[in-house]
């Protein structure tokens, strides 16, 4: 579930469906399947909020049966920490949400073109070299169609363009992260072998 909720989040931030590598969503029961694929389709709720739901339903019920013996307190920050996860995701949407105003675009668009038209006429009139005329027309014209392009870039940094973030490395890493918890020895209990020195002086001389 948590895989699936992380990668589900990349996926609504990036607009990009059914990319992101998730950990065996066949295992989930078909119930669980059902009930999540008719609250995304049929009832059209947040697929990122119902996995939310699921997973502290899951702990909850866990915790009541006995399998997460873990006092409330320490248990409430699973929670705190779930919420917090969320809180990012909505904090994030509202870079792919709030698009650059309109109005700018359009006049930046009108400015862009002005340049082009009058920059020639003007550097023509002001300059006699034919090598300088032409060098002092492209680049003020290229450098500032170079900086609208790269700022149309930077608007929206969740994709697969080159210059995007690398969601899909996220959604390794995660599921790497995942993967360790997972690993039968990962609450293995460390222990000191017989060599361990005990004595704070020894010790103290060793290092």
């Amino acid at each position: 579930l948590m895989s699936l909720a992380h990668g589900s989040a990349l996926e609504e931030i990036s607009g990009i469906e059914g990319r992101m590598e998730t950990i065996d969503v066949c295992g989930l029961d078909s119930a669980t399947l059902r009930h999540l694929k008719d609250c995304v389709e049929v009832n059209g709720f947040n697929k990122v909020e119902v996995l939310i739901h699921l997973l502290k339903t899951a702990i909850t019920n866990a915790h009541q049966a006995g399998i997460l013996d873990i006092p409330p307190p320490i248990l409430s920050r699973v929670y705190q920490t779930i919420s917090r996860g969320y809180v990012n995701l909505l904090n994030t949407k509202k870079i792919t949400d709030t698009k650059f105003p309109f109005p700018y675009v359009q006049l930046i668009v009108f400015l862009l073109l002005a340049q082009v038209v009058l920059t020639p006429l003007i550097v023509a009139v002001m300059v006699d070299s034919l090598v300088l005329a032409p060098l002092l027309t492209f680049v003020p014209i290229f450098g500032l169609h170079t900086m609208n392009l790269i700022s149309i870039q930077l608007e929206d940094p969740f994709g697969e363009d080159a210059n995007d973030l690398p969601l899909s490395h996220f959604q390794a890493e995660m599921n790497n992260c995942l993967f360790m918890l997972l690993h039968p020895n990962s609450d293995i209990v460390a222990n000191v072998s017989d060599r361990c020195i005990m004595d704070f002086e020894v010790l103290k001389e060793t290092v």
